[in-house]
């Protein structure tokens, strides 16, 4: 198998992407980054969020830096997982097209309200989902048919979805990789409070994605923005080959 681009999921937060990517990281044959440029989101000089004001920028975080140093990897095929509006400051075809693009989306309602309990104060780019529908559009525009993951699919049917999303690859499926030991991946230390959840897993298992429906008070404006982009993506998922029916 070889892959001259990198494999990119983009997401948006509490969607279950960080599950998706360990399936990546426990098949052994990718070299997969977290989030990688969330460093240029949040602490390079061209950093687009004041979160984190306080925490001196860092040159080494700037977005041709940390790309250089993905690209430097040699042996293994890339797949990185991150959040579109990572990439927001510089996203341009140009960027897009150094990737092979894939996409995990969830309904808005349970994002927010994961979201509100972690940070009170997101910002609307944070939700990610005018973002994550930009680039998807990037991508076609470059002529790709970007694979859309449902978070909902991969819960409900986890073998019969990540199925559907290496075919889409052109690379084998592993039923393997679907299991793990508990435990942190390196790479997830920046952000290790995100994902206690995904480290306590074993796997990715079948069962109902017990989602929150109540959007927190006061944000329903924030809901109402974001369902539009969720519903254009929504469209494009991918279904289980074995039950391309399956409810949503």
């Amino acid at each position: 198998m070889t892959y001259s681009k990198p494999v990119a999921l983009w997401a948006v937060p509490r969607s279950v992407s960080t599950a998706l990517e360990r399936v990546f990281v426990e098949r052994g044959d990718f070299k997969v980054f977290h989030e990688p440029f969330s460093a240029s989101y949040y602490y390079s000089p061209e950093r687009r969020s004041a979160r984190f004001a306080e925490t001196e920028p860092k040159e080494e975080y700037g977005h041709e830096k940390v790309l250089a140093r993905m690209l430097e990897h040699r042996g293994k095929p890339i797949f990185f997982k991150d959040m579109a509006y990572h990439v927001a400051g510089f996203m341009s075809r140009e960027f897009v097209s150094g990737f092979t693009n894939t996409f995990i989306i969830r309904d808005p309602a349970p994002v927010i309200a994961s979201l509100h309990r972690f940070w009170p104060d997101f910002t609307l780019e944070e939700a990610g989902y005018e973002q994550q529908q930009r680039l998807f559009g990037l991508a076609v525009e470059n002529g790709e048919d970007p694979a859309v993951v449902d978070a909902a699919y991969l819960i409900r049917d986890p073998e019969g979805t990540i199925r559907a999303y290496c075919e889409r690859l052109g690379v084998p499926f592993i039923p393997e990789a679907l299991f793990w030991e508990p435990g942190e991946v390196p790479g997830w230390e920046m952000w290790a409070g995100w994902h206690e959840e995904a480290a306590e897993s074993t796997g990715i298992k079948s069962q109902p994605l017990e989602d929150d429906t109540e959007v927190p008070p006061g944000l329903e404006g924030v809901y109402e923005h974001c369902l539009p982009y969720y519903e254009k993506l929504h469209e494009k998922r991918l279904r289980p080959p074995d039950n391309p029916q399956q409810p949503d």
